[in-house]
C-alpha cells in the first residue's frame, strides 16, 4: 500500500512538474473562492441567513451580495498572493505603468459603455432583472449612494478576480491569449443558470464578448482600471436608463 501511495504521489508530482506554480495555484485559487462566495456570498445566503423585512429583503441582499464579491475576490487574495505565490499585490494588476494609455481608455470606456448600457436597458429581459435592489435603491440618496457603492465594490472584486489575478499570473507563462480565453470562460459561465445565477440569455451571451474585450483592454493597460470602469459604466448605466425609461 505504501509503495503505491508513493507511485501515486510520484506520478502526481510529475503531472505539474513542468507547469508554472503560480498559474495552476491561481487557478485552484479561483476555483475555491469562487465556491465559497456561491455558498457563503450571494444574496441567496443572505435571505436564509438574516433576518430583514420582505420590504427590505431585496434591497440589503443585493448590497450583501455586492460587497461579498469585494470580500471574497479581494480581500482573501490579498494573504493568499502575499503569502503563497510570494507576489505583490500590486503586480496582479494593481500598478499603473502606462498613465497615459490608462487614461485614454478609461475615458474610452466612460463614453462607450453607457452606449452599451442603453442598447441593454432596451432588452425586455433585462429591464424586468434590473435594477437588482429594487425600488428601495430610489427612496433617497443615502440608499442610492449605499448600493452603487456596493455596486463599485463588486466590479473591483469581480475585475480583480479575473483580469487581474487571474489573467496576469496565467498569461506571464502561458500567453495573453489562453489567460483572457480561460478568465472569460469561467466569467461567463458565472452569468448563466450553470452557476444558479440564471441571469438573461442576451447578458450571458454578452459576458463572453465583454470578457474578451476587458481581458484585451487589461492586457494593453497592464492594470485592472480601464476595465473596471467600463464594467462599472455599463451596469449603473443600464440601471438608470432603465429606471427613465420604465
Amino acid at each position: 500500500m505504501k509503495k503505491v501511495l508513493q507511485k501515486i504521489k510520484k506520478e502526481f508530482l510529475n503531472i505539474f512538474e513542468k507547469a508554472d506554480k503560480r498559474a495552476v495555484y491561481t487557478i485552484l485559487w479561483m476555483t475555491l473562492i469562487i465556491t465559497l462566495y456561491f455558498y457563503f456570498g450571494i444574496q441567496d445566503f443572505f435571505e436564509k441567513t438574516f433576518n430583514v423585512p420582505s420590504e427590505k429583503m431585496t434591497y440589503y441582499k443585493y448590497v450583501y451580495h455586492n460587497f461579498m464579491a469585494f470580500f471574497f475576490f479581494f480581500m482573501l487574495s490579498v494573504p493568499f498572493v502575499k503569502f503563497a505565490l510570494k507576489q505583490k499585490i500590486t503586480d496582479t494588476g494593481l500598478r499603473v505603468e502606462n498613465k497615459a494609455l490608462t487614461l485614454k481608455l478609461i475615458i474610452a470606456s466612460a463614453v462607450i459603455a453607457p452606449i452599451c448600457g442603453f442598447v441593454a436597458a432596451l432588452d425586455k429581459q433585462m429591464a424586468a432583472t434590473y435594477p437588482l435592489g429594487g425600488e428601495m435603491i430610489f427612496l433617497n440618496f443615502g440608499f442610492f449612494v449605499l448600493y452603487y457603492s456596493s455596486y463599485i465594490a463588486y466590479y473591483f472584486g469581480w475585475e480583480y478576480l479575473f483580469r487581474g489575478l487571474g489573467l496576469f499570473n496565467i498569461g506571464s507563462r502561458y500567453g495573453a491569449a489562453l489567460a483572457i480565453s480561460v478568465t472569460t470562460m469561467v466569467s461567463a459561465l458565472i452569468h448563466s443558470s450553470i452557476a444558479g445565477f440564471g441571469k438573461p440569455f442576451s447578458e450571458t451571451f454578452s459576458a463572453i464578448a465583454g470578457g474578451i474585450i476587458f481581458g484585451y483592454m487589461t492586457y494593453k493597460a497592464k492594470n485592472i482600471y480601464p476595465a473596471l470602469t467600463a464594467h462599472f459604466m455599463l451596469g449603473f448605466s443600464m440601471d438608470m436608463f432603465i429606471k427613465l425609461l420604465s
